[in-house]
């Protein structure tokens, strides 16, 4: 009889231990459940924050608004823009587009008042006088001995053929200080312009007034075009804010337009 109580106990006891083991393990099965949904959950609410920032950061616009229009040696001007869009900069005999007028006076009174007063280059070419220009370039290698394969070759560095111009539309502007200007040791329109104050100024400031830098340093294999921190391009505040902020060209801006 007390073995039998015995055995009847040790039964009992067994399946206390065994409900209790069971009870633990499922427990922690359903509480790993639950922070694994936490955790997800916490993630895909990180990334929804993470995309609507994105949102409310990235500055409105499309491809098609006439700020945003992209010329370069890869996209041609599909049509000429209105001549009566064209005003003279007051001061001089060069053009820009009227609705740009403004900003680039804001711009030359900026850099007057920080030390650095603007010397206007070039501003809108026609795609007549453009192709005088490149031929002009080339011409000058072909003298220095080159072959006119490797003179073109040459000149498509720094510049671009006609129809192919950011100057076509009348929102691209060469600009220096006037100290550069009149102390340029060797070519007027150089890289080495960018180590200068003013330069430097230029490429920080500018952007408070809708201009980037069109063609930054180790950007070539985008933009086709090297160096040139005379080169700016106008594209309004925001945008130049956010593609300056985040160092990218135009071209890969204009990508993630297409992608909003």
């Amino acid at each position: 009889m007390k073995k039998a109580l015995r055995t009847i106990s040790l039964m009992i006891i067994g399946i206390v231990v065994i409900y209790g083991i069971n009870r633990f393990v499922t427990r922690k099965v359903v509480i790993e459940d639950l922070d694994s949904s936490f955790v997800a959950s916490e993630k895909e609410t990180t990334q929804e924050k993470a995309k609507e920032k994105k949102k409310e950061t990235f500055p409105e616009g499309s491809i098609d608004d006439w700020n945003l229009i992209l010329v370069g040696p890869e996209h041609p001007l599909e049509k000429d823009i209105p001549q009566e869009n064209l005003v003279e900069i007051p001061g001089s005999v060069m053009q820009l587009d009227r609705r740009v007028i403004e900003p680039y006076e804001k711009l030359t009174q900026a850099a007057i008042q920080a030390g650095y007063p603007l010397a206007l280059v070039s501003s809108y070419r026609s795609v007549s006088y453009q192709e005088q220009v490149f031929n002009d370039a080339v011409y000058q290698y072909m003298s220095q001995g080159m072959t006119e394969e490797a003179a073109i070759k040459e000149t498509k560095k720094t510049s671009t053929e006609a129809g192919y111009s950011e100057h076509h539309t009348g929102l691209a502007i060469d600009v220096v200080d006037t100290n550069w200007q009149q102390n340029y040791p060797r070519v007027l329109l150089e890289p080495a312009y960018g180590d200068e104050p003013g330069a430097k100024w230029l490429a920080e400031h500018a952007r408070e007034y809708g201009f980037i830098v069109r063609y930054p340093d180790d950007k070539e294999d985008i933009t086709k075009i090297t160096y040139e921190p005379w080169h700016f391009r106008y594209v309004g505040v925001e945008h130049a804010k956010y593609i300056e902020e985040h160092h990218l060209t135009l071209e890969e801006y204009i990508d993630l337009l297409k992608e909003k």
